[in-house]
């Protein structure tokens, strides 16, 4: 199959045909499948590069589904659709190789902008393991090597009480860490010392342009990656804004999430954000012949 395909696998017919409707607008083609077992043939014959599946179905589920067209395909791109009462079950679809997880009901820039995502995420990787296939050793001591991809982070957050638990957070993770209490003075720490990462709470104080900024982390966001277009930056927010969120990924950030924190979806993200930044920065330096 092309890569703009979608597999879209929901037992509820209404929901499929919207997401089908959602696609085929934004110029993929679509294949339905009414439940997991139908969706896993339908995957087996045609390979689509991206498969979207509901995480509740009856007979074969969706993180099953996902176990087993990883398991036929590891480079194969999924998106897991969800409810709030699935949270927990969504994070370990994270785990075993999902994407992104999306709550129901859809929004569909989210849903676009992850697809766009996903996608991409699957070409870099591809693009990374033909690469170390030509070059057999040559790539062990050039792109790509874990000692050289930067593990350090700038936390924004105007509460100290969840600024010290991020920090907890990451530290134990294995990460180093740089505080900041609110977007001016994140700023000056990222322009000294150009970590790869910030995490930054959406709604804090910030002054630009000699005004007060009511959501300086989307200011934060765009001036950070104005700067350094390789910068990974995830939003964290305690209000469920979706303007906001998707103003924030259109801006760049990698991950927009909610309050209270999760543990293993802030990890996972971090991961993600840092991997895509590293695929990115490697496809650069092949493209210029570094």
């Amino acid at each position: 199959m092309a890569g703009r395909d979608v597999l879209i696998v929901d037992d509820d017919r209404q929901v499929r045909d919207v997401l089908r409707q959602i696609f085929l607008a934004a110029g993929y083609k679509c294949v339905l499948a009414k439940d997991g077992d139908e969706g896993l043939q339908v995957f087996k014959a045609g390979r689509p590069p991206l498969v979207v599946t509901d995480l509740k179905m009856p007979g074969i589920t969706g993180i099953e589904l996902l176990q087993q067209v990883r398991a036929v395909d590891d480079d194969v791109a999924v998106i897991v659709l969800t409810d709030a009462a699935d949270v927990k079950t969504a994070i370990a679809s994270l785990k075993l190789g999902a994407h992104a997880f999306l709550m129901k009901p859809i929004n569909v820039d989210e849903l676009l902008i992850a697809t766009e995502r996903a996608l991409e995420r699957r070409q870099l990787l591809i693009e990374r393991c033909e690469h170390q296939k030509a070059y057999g050793q040559r790539q062990e001591t050039t792109l790509g090597r874990a000692d050289v991809v930067q593990r350090d982070v700038l936390i924004v957050e105007e509460e100290p009480g969840i600024r010290s638990l991020l920090q907890q957070i990451f530290l134990a993770a294995g990460y180093k860490c740089l505080l900041a209490g609110d977007g001016g003075e994140g700023l000056k720490l990222f322009r000294r010392s150009r970590p790869a990462l910030v995490v930054t709470d959406l709604r804090m104080p910030m002054v630009t342009g000699g005004e007060q900024v009511p959501s300086a982390g989307i200011e934060l966001l765009k001036q950070v990656r104005q700067e350094d277009p390789d910068a990974a930056v995830i939003v964290e927010s305690g209000a469920a804004d979706v303007r906001s969120e998707i103003a924030c990924l259109k801006s760049g950030a990698y991950a927009y999430i909610m309050k209270p924190i999760i543990m293993d979806e802030l990890l996972i993200a971090a991961e993600r954000a840092l991997e895509r930044r590293q695929l990115l920065i490697e496809r650069r330096q092949r493209e210029e012949g570094v």
